[in-house]
């Protein structure tokens, strides 16, 4: 009986603790960019790509969409902090915006992302416009 008892305790702690191992404090966790794609004219299907490049022309983020009137946006993807973005690479149906990474002033413990809006119901008028903002945010995992 002793150790069945004893099985039936050491269950039970290592199912009531493996909550507790799977949470980072936030001193374990990494801050994050985040990149955010709206798609204004969703009635339109785009295939959007979105790749982050540093000033050495590696990629630090690449994410693929399609984007329509069921999917119009995809909000806060992440990236680590610390790699330094330059430059944003959008391509919507194969015609490629190159933009800079948006630098905001971010104050405390928020990180700078990117809003990418892409507009135009038709490839004569597509548009690609890039808002800063700042989030307190982790990657992912």
């Amino acid at each position: 009986m002793k150790r069945r008892r004893l099985l039936q305790t050491a269950v039970a702690a290592s199912v009531g603790s493996a909550g507790c191992l799977g949470s980072l404090s936030a001193d374990e966790r990494t801050p994050a960019h985040t990149v955010t794609v709206y798609h204004v004219d969703e009635e339109v299907t785009r295939d959007v790509t979105v790749v982050v490049q540093n000033d050495a022309g590696e990629t630090l983020f690449e994410q693929s969409y399609t984007m329509s009137e069921s999917n119009e946006a995809d909000e806060d993807a992440t990236f680590p902090e610390s790699t330094d973005p330059s430059t944003l690479l959008v391509t919507i149906d194969g015609t490629e915006f190159e933009r800079d990474w948006p630098n905001p002033d971010c104050s405390g413990d928020n990180w700078a992302g990117a809003e990418i809006w892409i507009r135009g119901k038709s490839d004569a008028d597509l548009s690609v416009e890039i808002k800063d903002n700042c989030q307190h945010v982790y990657v992912e995992s």
